[in-house]
């Protein structure tokens, strides 16, 4: 494990290329509590994103939804808002102000449909009352949205020496508070949401709970993990003492061989709460509200699984040959749990914008989804081009695998590129992938050409595979 970094005069205590994957790995957990407040359906939304930092991670969340009318970002440090302005200056949608959430006014009396806190709660100096503050800032029916951590729900074992526990102690009392944006940090902010929302005067509050652990997971995936949890704790302010950063550095060593051993169990939990603001006159507890769905309600309820539709531009979908799959075209509704899916599919996972460009501006691009019982289990886009057709993005649930949805999502591509009037149907694979290219195989697919270095991490050749649809 390599050994962090002192930043001196630094105002952040973590690198933006972290900020990025971290964003990137923990993205599903927001859509599914954008899913829950019915996000994708409705049109004018307004937004308060409250700590938004650089930008990066405010606009990941939200440009991808059309409905999205307007985004304010706030946050006290100078140098991140005018990145953050630079950032999203092609989406007129966006602006910031610099400022503490305590000290910020909208302009003209505004007031918004959602305020939305990713990991800034917790360091806010008074909790109870910006979530007080959030409540007034929204419109009647309108939605707080927090998603913060709790490190006493976290479970490391064995672990002896404590050294999980040690860590996050000293990094807690001696880097955090000299730390600007983390000062003021509550670690143990999570079981205290659903009250505080409460007792601000938010209705309708659902929590949910994400957890990730070391259970099952191969030693790749167990470092992938305990890299999200110790990113940000490789890097210590200059202005801690050499003796507490040379103890933080050798206890995040300590706990990477932990994860090494593959009878070590390690759980962290992320908490998303949800706050509906009650409609004037309605009892602020029970108000279900006409604007948004129940939020409590809609993180139980299933997506809907339409087994008919038609593709733009194509013929009426024929139906899976599984009788548990039902296909139809992808959605921007869908986002959450493509997200999902694709976070746990690929090592380089598209944002959610990418597959949004696609959805409304790519006249090219066909993409359908795959559902069965439980819901979304598998997606698949394919570009049309006057030279022939090809998949450009495929992905199975990894709990719904060897189950058909891959190959109904690919033969569902055929017909669809077939009736397009397309003559061949392309696609590349790893070359050191053997399974997915014998699947490809028994579909018909034949290896057509080799693209040398064309994967990166790790590096291998591509393969292109083609099928003539004459």
């Amino acid at each position: 494990m390599p050994q962090g970094r002192r930043q001196g005069g630094a105002p952040m205590a973590w690198g933006k290329g972290q900020i990025v994957k971290q964003a990137l790995r923990t993205a599903p957990e927001d859509y599914a509590a954008f899913e829950a407040v019915n996000l994708a359906g409705r049109g004018g939304v307004r937004v308060l994103d409250v700590g938004c930092f650089d930008g990066f991670n405010t606009y990941l969340k939200f440009a991808p939804y059309a409905g999205v009318a307007r985004v304010v970002g706030v946050d006290p440090l100078p140098e991140a808002v005018a990145e953050a302005a630079t950032r999203t200056a092609g989406d007129a949608r966006f602006s910031f102000a610099c400022s503490t959430f305590e000290d910020y006014e909208p302009e003209a009396g505004e007031r918004f449909d959602l305020v939305y806190f990713s990991h800034v709660l917790q360091h806010l100096p008074d909790p109870q009352a910006a979530l007080s503050k959030a409540c007034r800032l929204l419109v009647p029916g309108g939605f707080v949205v927090v998603k913060t951590t709790d490190d006493a729900a976290k479970l490391s074992y064995p672990d002896p020496e404590q050294v999980m526990r040690r860590l996050f102690d000293l990094y807690e009392r001696h880097v955090l508070p000299n730390t600007p944006h983390t000062a003021c940090t509550d670690r143990c902010n999570g079981e205290k949401c659903y009250t505080l929302m409460r007792r601000a005067g938010l209705g309708n509050v659902a929590v949910r709970q994400f957890a990730a652990d070391t259970c099952g997971k191969t030693l790749e995936e167990r470092h992938a993990l305990f890299e999200r949890c110790v990113y940000f704790r490789r890097n210590v302010p200059a202005c801690v003492d050499e003796g507490t950063a040379a103890e933080i550095y050798a206890l995040v060593e300590a706990w990477g061989t932990l994860f090494d051993q593959d009878d070590y169990y390690f759980v962290t939990q992320s908490f998303v709460a949800i706050g509906q603001k009650p409609q004037e006159g309605a009892s602020p507890w029970k108000y279900a509200g006409p604007v948004f769905e129940s939020a409590s309600e809609a993180f139980r309820k299933p997506q809907e699984v339409q087994t008919e539709a038609r593709p733009r531009g194509g013929a009426p979908l024929a139906p899976a040959d599984a009788p548990a799959v039902a296909i139809r075209p992808l959605a921007e509704r869908d986002l959450g749990a493509v997200m999902a899916i694709e976070v746990a599919s690929f090592r380089d996972p598209w944002t959610p914008l990418a597959f949004a460009l696609d959805l409304r501006h790519n006249p090219c691009a066909h993409y359908t989804a795959a559902f069965t019982e439980g819901g979304l289990a598998g997606y698949l886009g394919w570009w049309g081009a006057p030279d022939g057709a090809a998949i450009v993005r495929v992905a199975v649930d990894p709990a719904r695998r060897k189950a058909g949805v891959g190959r109904a999502l690919v033969e569902q591509a055929v017909r669809d590129a077939r009736a397009g009037g397309h003559g061949v149907l392309t696609l590349e694979v790893r070359a050191g992938n053997a399974q997915a290219r014998g699947f490809y195989t028994r579909l018909g697919f034949q290896e057509a050409a080799v693209r040398s270095a064309y994967y990166e991490d790790p590096p291998d050749d591509a393969v292109i595979m083609a099928l003539p649809l004459g």
